[in-house]
């Protein structure tokens, strides 16, 4: 085996650990996790018919938001309430 090759073959062995070790983001998401990812997202913007409640084509605009809407819905109402988009004071 050539000088070449060896090199090759180590740095790849060497780098291959590294490819691997992305962060992805968990599926799995506890409500505390969901409510404070929701709380930096500007809902008066949201709410574009000034309903005071984002339904979920409003929310299509915040990608965030839209992933979490069926789950923040707590009351399967079709849209989310002030009390079910921001996060409770402790």
């Amino acid at each position: 085996m050539s000088a070449l090759a060896k090199v090759a073959a180590l740095a790849a062995v060497l780098i291959a650990p590294v490819a691997f070790a992305q962060d992805y983001p968990s599926s799995q998401t506890s409500p505390s996790t969901d409510k404070q990812t929701t709380s930096s997202v500007d809902y008066t913007k949201l709410d574009t018919n000034g309903d005071g409640s984002i339904s979920k084509s409003e929310a299509s605009a915040d990608p965030t938001l839209s992933a979490k809407f069926d789950k923040l819905d707590t009351d399967k109402s079709g849209s989310l309430s002030s009390t079910e988009i921001m996060p409770k004071k402790k």
